[in-house]
């Protein structure tokens, strides 16, 4: 979990960005497993939805 805090901040996604990100964005620039990526997806898309 915390390697994936460093490389967020290492790519500068912030509240903004990190509502804008999906799979393909984690996969690609952030070297970022299937699995990690869905659940990181899926809770930004509950977070998307509570708003």
């Amino acid at each position: 979990c915390s390697d994936f805090a460093d490389e967020f901040r290492s790519q500068e996604i912030d509240g903004q960005a990190l509502m804008l990100l999906k799979e393909d964005h984690l996969m690609s620039a952030m070297n970022m497993k299937l699995g990690p990526a869905l659940k990181i997806c899926a809770r930004i898309n509950s977070l998307k939805q509570d708003s």
